[in-house]
Parts: structure tokens; C-alpha cells; sequence
């Protein structure tokens, strides 16, 4: 019998004694049977009901582990407890910080029980006095043994658990994906997306609190019984070569990565001597503007091991979506447009202030998946017409059920049975480009730039770290100013300076008033990887962007 949702579906894998996963950790490999795994996961269910979790109720897990996060998930899915993933602090110095938001998560989750690491549930307990609704603050080993496993009838719109967005330009919200939303997406990736098989494998790095790797890697291949092997995000950041070197020894066929993944990989991988990548079917990349340079340097660097052009695919989604929302044809490589973008140069003592007409590069994000429609809206919420940028909406059956316990961001962002992303794009040929997030968009003399190509411009110098650059504006005397902060590591500092103004004049066309040069790790991202441009520049604002090498008023010295 084919099932229709996920309960179904891992009450029958249950009994398969087909390979489902393989966790990699620094060095020790563990397989597990779809079996074994769904029995591990009802063990788990059943100590977090002894312990008094019912169905319905929040279960916050701080698990950085594959191994141990994708049972005790899946436990919550079998039980009918509403799981709210977590991401694990990223260092110590950033332990009370962290603490403080994890508590703000559970809190509006209204959590009955956090299942952490060993140490981190030490380091939390004390938030069973600071959440009113949460009980117990345990540790894996900590769980009871035995009782029973609570079972109940599904139906599509019971939410099946809480995903909190990245926080790349608001507090994090905790998105209701609901069971009939995450099977709709599900099915849409593996699919129609994927074309995805039992023959094939996936193999990700991507951390399993956020989205890209809980549903693309842990969620969606159970419907095609396609096998995983995972490896833990610390030692990828350590060791990006891992990821390769995992495609080649598991003769993995399909993966995923942000921009900065392709990136790091491609500068910090050594050597390739012994890798095979001709298996690789699918290299995909998507969740905030593709860009080009890092594909480009990835597939360039290892083209000599087996690895085609036509494997990257190039897609957009995201957590208001459930996960995927259009997908690259699988036959199609990196396809670029290039928009027109009308720019304002300095002032001309002939005319005043005169306008250029340059050319930006954007990635084709394909197509919206069967049943799924994607529009373009203008300002004041009218459909626009191909090739003009506007706000991303999207219809269909994966869109979400809003936001946990937010109505008015609900009603706001969720309309007609649509979302409205907060991404700005456009559409070609019935594909869709994304430029942009619409809150991050740069206002210079009352006009509006994405600050995204700026970024990239800067970013193309000596000395820059690539995709470590935030671009945004501030009020100056006369207009906005723009300012470019960016993470350096080595070079002459005033010599970089004068080198991104530079670039960001002949790329763009736009003039930066300000440069800040900060050390590497100082710039503020999310917990998936993304800038965080509004946070950048309240720093900025406030004097505490941190690790400051050197900062140049360019519109003071010119």
C-alpha cells in the first residue's frame, strides 16, 4: 500500500530492513536499516511519553548530532509531538546570547520538553524557571525506558512541527508546517523536482535545525526510500573537504549547499587526488541569490575528478514554503540573465546628478513545481508583468500554515491561501530570478538598489573574503550613503578600500561613501549561513561591529 503521509509512511518502513542512513563523524561510520532507524525513533517516543509529553504537545530539540537529532525528530512525528529544532550554540562566547533566544524560542513554542546534548542540558536548565510551560530539560541518556507509543489519526492540517525562520531580517518566527504541507513538498522535491530513486544517494553537511537539511535530507527522501548519508556540520566546517571526499567514497548522487558551502569547499580542498565525482547527478544551490563566481570556482575545480556542468541545479524556497519552490530543469546548467539596472553616478558639473545603464548577472531559479504558482507583486500588491522585479508570492499546496502563536504577521505575510516571501525577483519565460530581499533594499536619492551585486563586486577583491561582505545605507547629508562592510584577512588595508570602491563603481555604478574593513568571523549571519545586512548596520550604527581593522569615510578623503 502506498502511503499518503508520513505516518503512514514510517509505520511501514518500519518493517524494511532496506539501508536507510549512514552517519559520519569524525572518522567512525554508523549504518542503520530503515528498521532499525524507525525502532530507535519509537524508543525515543516512547521515554519523552513517560516523561508526560502528549500529542500536540512542543518538543524542542538542541541536538547537533545527526545521529541522535534525526531519531528523537522522528520519534515526534510517530507520536504526534509537535518537534521545534533548534540551533546548538556556535561558541562558547556566545553561550548567554544564545541561551536567551533559545529560551525566547521555547517560549513562544510553549514547550513542555527540551531534549539537548548532555552539556548543553546542563548549561539550560535553569530556563525551567525563566518558560512557564516547560517542565523537563533532559539529556538523551536521561530518557526513560519503555511505556507506551501514543498514536491517533493525521490529518493534512495538523501541524507536524515548528520551523523558526533564519533571522535574516526579523526575529526569528516559528513556522507551522503542517503534515498536508510537508507531504505536498515532500513528494514535489523527490519527484517532480529530483526524479529521485531507492538507487540513488544523498549526502549533506547542512545542518538538520534548519529547513535545506531537516526536510531535504531527513523528510523528503523517505518517500523514495532514497538512502543518506550524513555528516556532522562542525566537521564539515572544519574540514570542508569532507563533503567531497564523502560524494566520492559513498558514490553519493545527489547534494545540496548555500553559496558559502560551494565556496569553502572549492578554496580549502587541497588536494584532489583520489576523488571520483562522476556519480554526482544533482549539485543543487538555492535559498538566497545564487552566485555565480562560487558555482563557477566549485565546478572548475573539480571538473578533472568526474563532475558535470549539467549536475548543478539551481532552485529557490523557502520556510513560509515548507522547503522548495521551483527547481531548475534537470537537463539545464547555471543559466544567467542579465538584468538592466539604471544607476546613479556621482554629480556631473555639466548636468547634476546623471544615470548609467549597467548590467547585473542573476541566476535563473527554474520553474515552480507542479501544482505550485509563483507571481511577481508591485508595491501595492498588483501583479506585474515579465521581466519587472517585485515582491515574491507564492501559491500551492506547500505553502504553510503562518506563523505559531503571531496572527498579525500571519495575516500580513499569508494571503489567500499565498505567501508573500519578502524576496524580490522577477520572471523570464516563465522562470524565476531572484534579486533580493525587500528589506534589504539600499535607497540612494529615492531610488532603490539590491544590495546583493554591491556584495559581490566587493567581494571580487584581493584580500576580501568572498561572500563575507554586507552592504547598506545610512542617511547622509545630502542623501543615503552606501557602506560596505567586509571581512579581511591579510593585504593592505587602505589598499583594499580604495580597491572596493573601485569595483563597486565599475560593476555597479554606484559610489560607496564608507568602507569598514573587519576581521574574518566578525560579521553578523544567521545560524544557516545568511547576512544579516540589517543587523550589520545597527552595529555599525551603534559602534559595536565587532573586530575592526580599519574604517574610511571615502566621501570625507575624496
Amino acid at each position: 500500500m502506498q502511503a499518503n503521509d508520513f505516518s503512514q509512511l514510517l509505520e511501514q518502513l518500519g518493517s524494511s530492513e532496506r539501508d536507510a542512513h549512514r552517519y559520519r563523524d569524525n572518522g567512525s561510520v554508523v549504518d542503520l536499516t530503515y528498521g532499525e532507524l524507525i525502532a530507535d525513533a519509537d524508543r525515543l517516543a516512547r521515554g519523552m511519553h513517560r516523561l508526560g509529553v502528549r500529542r500536540g504537545d512542543r518538543v524542542g530539540l538542541v541536538l547537533h548530532r545527526p545521529q541522535d537529532f534525526v531519531p528523537a525528530f522522528l520519534g515526534c512525528i510517530r507520536a504526534g509531538f509537535i518537534a521545534v529544532p533548534l540551533y546548538p550554540p556556535l561558541t562558547l562566547g556566545q553561550l548567554a546570547s544564545w541561551a536567551q533566544t533559545t529560551g525566547h524560542m521555547l517560549a513562544t513554542a510553549r514547550a513542555s520538553l527540551l531534549l539537548a546534548d548532555p552539556p548543553i542540558a546542563y548549561t539550560l536548565r535553569s530556563l525551567r524557571d525563566e518558560v512557564p510551560s516547560l517542565r523537563e530539560v533532559v539529556s538523551m541518556d536521561e530518557l526513560p525506558e519503555g511505556g507506551e507509543l501514543p498514536s491517533g489519526p493525521v490529518s493534512d492540517d495538523q501541524v507536524a512541527f515548528l520551523q523558526f525562520t533564519s533571522g535574516s531580517t526579523a526575529a526569528p518566527r516559528g513556522v507551522r508546517v503542517t503534515h498536508g504541507s510537508l507531504w505536498a513538498n515532500a513528494h514535489a522535491i523527490m519527484v517532480d523536482g529530483l526524479h529521485a530513486s531507492p538507487e540513488d544517494r544523498g549526502v549533506s553537511w547542512l545542518p538538520l535545525y534548519h529547513d535545506m537539511g531537516l526536510i531535504g535530507f531527513v523528510m523528503s527522501p523517505l518517500v523514495t526510500r532514497t538512502p543518506v548519508t550524513f555528516i556532522s556540520t562542525l566537521d564539515f566546517l572544519k574540514r570542508p573537504e569532507v563533503w567531497v571526499k564523502t560524494l566520492s567514497e559513498d558514490r553519493g548522487t545527489i547534494s545540496f549547499a548555500p553559496n558559502f558551502g560551494y565556496a569553502l569547499t572549492a578554496r580549502r580542498t587541497t588536494s584532489t587526488d583520489g576523488l571520483d565525482l562522476s556519480a554526482v547527478r544533482v549539485l543543487g544551490c538555492g535559498a538566497e541569490p545564487i552566485q555565480p563566481d562560487a558555482i563557477h570556482s566549485f565546478f572548475e575545480r573539480f571538473s578533472k575528478v568526474g563532475l558535470k556542468q549539467s549536475a548543478f541545479l539551481a532552485c529557490y524556497g523557502l520556510a513560509e514554503t515548507t522547503l522548495a519552490v521551483t527547481f531548475a530543469a534537470m537537463e539545464d546548467e547555471l543559466k544567467l540573465d542579465q538584468l538592466e539596472v539604471e544607476s546613479e553616478a556621482s554629480d556631473d558639473h555639466a548636468s547634476g546628478v546623471h544615470r548609467l545603464e549597467h548590467r547585473i548577472p542573476v541566476v535563473s531559479c527554474g520553474r515552480p513545481l507542479p501544482r505550485h504558482r509563483v507571481s511577481i507583486l508591485g508595491e501595492h500588491g498588483e501583479r506585474l508583468p515579465e521581466r519587472r522585479v517585485g515582491e515574491v508570492f507564492v501559491e500551492g499546496p506547500s505553502v504553510t500554515d503562518g506563523y505559531w502563536d503571531d496572527e498579525e504577521a500571519t495575516s500580513r505575510v499569508f494571503l489567500d491561501g499565498g505567501v508573500k516571501t519578502g524576496d524580490l525577483g522577477y520572471m523570464s519565460k516563465g522562470e524565476l530570478y531572484v534579486t533580493g530581499r525587500l528589506k534589504d533594499t539600499i535607497i540612494v536619492r529615492g531610488r532603490n538598489f539590491d544590495p546583493t551585486p554591491i556584495e559581490v563586486a566587493a567581494g571580487r577583491v584581493d584580500g576580501v573574503r568572498t561572500g563575507n561582505v554586507a552592504a547598506f545605507s545610512i542617511s547622509g547629508d545630502l542623501t543615503e550613503k552606501i557602506v560596505v562592510v567586509a571581512e579581511s584577512r591579510e593585504g593592505d588595508p587602505e589598499a583594499i578600500e580604495s580597491d572596493i570602491v573601485r569595483a563597486v563603481q565599475r560593476d555597479v555604478g554606484l559610489t560607496a561613501s564608507e568602507v569598514v574593513l573587519i576581521e574574518a568571523g566578525s560579521l553578523p549571519k544567521t545560524t544557516s549561513g545568511k547576512l544579516q545586512r540589517s543587523a550589520t548596520r545597527d552595529q555599525y550604527l551603534d559602534g559595536t561591529l565587532g573586530r575592526v581593522r580599519r574604517r574610511t569615510d571615502v566621501s570625507a578623503v575624496a
